[in-house]
């Protein structure tokens, strides 16, 4: 007994496993994201939490696993052939989100910035959602969802997810190490009496095992009821930090864990340390006791005479300040008081506004770079209706317009629906008959129809308020949904300095284009190798097989000068070229009349005015038949501001 009670304190010591105990005693609380999870530590869990809900609710939990080629016909359900009691070899079967029985399905995300746009927003849809209604192929159907979420993702990468689909998730954990609820020959025995068996299956249910005095304190929980205490609710508010993206469902959560782990108590009342562990369990950093009135002057007097460190601006120190020493009235906002009210320079780095350590924060979206689409969850308007033919992932499949991308699947169970009538007609046959109106061909995923390629010289940006002419590409680039490619030409960071770079995104909103751009200068020009591996990725695009790209936007801001020959460059050596004289220049003339021949390319040239061979630029442009755009000089832009 003692050992049981022993592994069970164990269990709860690790936040990720005492939240999804939570979470299977709270409906409100299963829809669980863990942040930085490995595959086996997320198998682990939804094997773990698989068992709690089976102990909750005394039923089988049917575990679903959605990724980047999940359908909708996956999700929602199709028609499909199956042999019936009544000899009709069609019928409707149901999607994986679809439980009108009511059974418990558990829905496992290994990864959600990977997840398909079609499963993106049936998450939207379900999470939280009361009733589901499904109308698709004649079936109308309403139904109670009865669905566990349990999701991995990397802190890292949550930018690129929707916000409406991250505040859709209610509780938040990390990754966690997994308990060690066996011994190692207990592990050893099951595992040997496992091959000696007859089953075949190697999944992992058969080597996760919760302690018995676990199992017995979820079910006990299950029949308290948590009241939430007044000064409970004051210290849930005082973890409140009010931003632009602030959402009451983090009250909510944090309310509600707080509630759940009353309940693992055994507590009808919920108490102010019940709201410090549902902190700790979510990543937020716990609060000290708020001071008294009395000396709440003197702990401003003293914050306000703590040396600034040179790391931090004084504009964060000031709002900082603000923040932590706010006077706490009756008639004022509750701001919460930290641990460490006092900056030192060795804490600079983990310094955080918000008041959450940067390692263990729990809404990690606030404050990530934003690499999404602006309406992500909509598909993008299609201005070229032949790059829809063949080229995207499969999401679906729709009536045929043409005899092209046919879905031969879906169209013979589309005409298995009337082959009786069919037959039965007085010129009907007894073959399987086929109208064009069973057609169905494929519906595909959006690609990237236009493409933004960017050529920048960065030996010649100095004194030259260069961002804010390429501003309006990049903001076109955006709005478009363009993909990108950058080509660095003398960057501070290549690694080979006689050779420029390439560097591809899927939109303007990759990390990599905006490093990119705020590369320093370097040493030589390779400007006929920028060019010609700007033509390269141009051919590729628009001449490649079935083409996706149909217009391509070209940006080349150089002054000409390439000292570097494209020979030179391929090689790696410049020793055999010596004395260089006009050749990197002729070489970037050349190639660049090859771009000037391309089809669907439109080609601006942002002339940095040089003035040495200020007619080199115009050279170029004119063989690139580009527009010419002058960069005006920074001071200049200054005073005109």
């Amino acid at each position: 007994m003692a050992e049981s009670e022993g592994r069970v304190t164990d269990f709860f010591d690790d936040p990720l496993m005492r939240g999804l105990a939570c979470a299977a005693i709270a409906p409100s609380l299963r829809s669980v994201l863990v942040f930085d999870a490995d595959r086996a530590t997320l198998q682990f869990a939804a094997e773990a939490i698989a068992k709690m809900l089976e102990a909750v609710t005394s039923q089988k939990v049917e575990k679903v696993t959605l990724g980047a080629i999940a359908s909708e016909d996956d999700l929602w359900g199709n028609l499909g052939l199956h042999a019936n009691a009544d000899g009709f070899p069609f019928e409707w079967q149901s999607g994986l989100l679809v439980n009108r029985d009511r059974d418990l399905r558990l829905v496992v995300i290994p990864d959600l910035t990977r997840l398909s746009l079609a499963a993106t927003r049936a998450c939207v849809m379900l999470m939280s959602a009361d009733v589901g209604h499904l109308e698709r192929y004649g079936q109308q159907q309403s139904w109670q969802p009865n669905l566990c979420w349990l999701v991995g993702c990397d802190s890292k990468q949550v930018g690129m997810v929707s916000t409406h689909l991250l505040d859709r998730l209610a509780l938040r954990l990390r990754s966690g190490i997994a308990p060690t609820l066996e011994t190692d020959a207990a592990k050893l025995t099951r595992l040997l009496d496992w091959l000696s068996s007859d089953r075949n299956s190697d999944h992992l249910e058969h080597f996760v095992k919760l302690p018995d005095g676990l199992i017995a304190q979820i079910r006990a929980a299950m029949g308290v009821r948590a009241r939430l205490t007044g000064e409970a609710s004051d210290r849930i508010l005082e973890y409140v930090t009010v931003s632009e993206r602030y959402s009451p469902r983090r009250d909510l959560a944090l309310a509600r864990l707080a509630i759940a782990l009353a309940r693992l108590d055994g507590m009808t009342e919920v108490a102010i340390e019940h709201v410090d562990r549902a902190a700790q369990v979510m990543g937020l950093q716990p609060l000290r006791s708020r001071p008294s009135s009395s000396s709440t002057e003197r702990d401003r007097t003293e914050t306000k005479s703590t040396p600034i460190p040179e790391s931090q601006s004084n504009s964060d120190f000031d709002r900082s300040l603000d923040n932590s020493s706010r006077d706490i009235g009756t008639n004022e906002v509750k701001e919460p008081v930290y641990q460490s009210d006092t900056i030192n320079a060795g804490d600079s780095e983990s310094f955080d506004l918000d008041g959450i350590g940067n390692s263990t924060k729990p809404y990690p979206e606030d404050t990530a770079p934003i690499e999404r689409e602006a309406g992500s969850l909509r598909l993008p308007m299609q201005r070229f209706r032949t790059a829809n033919a063949a080229r995207g992932v499969a999401i679906g499949v729709k009536r045929a317009t043409d005899a092209r991308d046919l879905a031969w699947v879906s169209t013979i169970l589309e005409a298995a629906k009337f082959q009786r009538i069919r037959q039965g007609s007085a010129n009907g046959s007894n073959g399987f008959a086929i109208l064009p109106t069973d057609l169905r061909s494929y519906r595909r995923a959006p690609v990237a129809e236009q493409m933004l390629m960017m050529v920048l010289d960065y030996t010649c940006l100095r004194d030259r308020n260069w961002q804010e002419s390429l501003l309006p590409y990049l903001t076109w680039a955006y709005v478009e949904r363009a993909c990108i490619c950058l080509i660095q030409v003398g960057a501070a960071d290549a690694k080979h300095e006689l050779r420029a770079v390439r560097i591809e995104a899927q939109n303007v909103l990759v990390p990599r284009i905006n490093a990119g751009l705020e590369s320093g200068r370097g040493r030589a020009t390779p400007l006929a190798h920028g060019l010609e591996l700007a033509l390269q990725t141009l051919r590729h695009a628009l001449q490649h097989g079935r083409s996706k790209v149909k217009q391509a936007v070209l940006v080349v801001i150089t002054d000409g000068r390439g000292n570097v020959p494209l020979e030179a460059s391929r090689v790696g050596d410049i020793g055999a070229f010596l004395p260089v004289k006009q050749r990197g220049i002729e070489d970037a003339l050349q190639v660049a009349a090859q771009i000037g021949e391309l089809d669907g390319v439109k080609a601006y040239l942002l002339n940095p005015q040089p003035k040495i061979y200020a007619d080199l630029p115009l050279q170029l442009a004119e063989k690139l038949g580009a527009g010419v755009l002058m960069i005006p000089e920074m001071e200049l832009a200054e005073v005109e501001l």
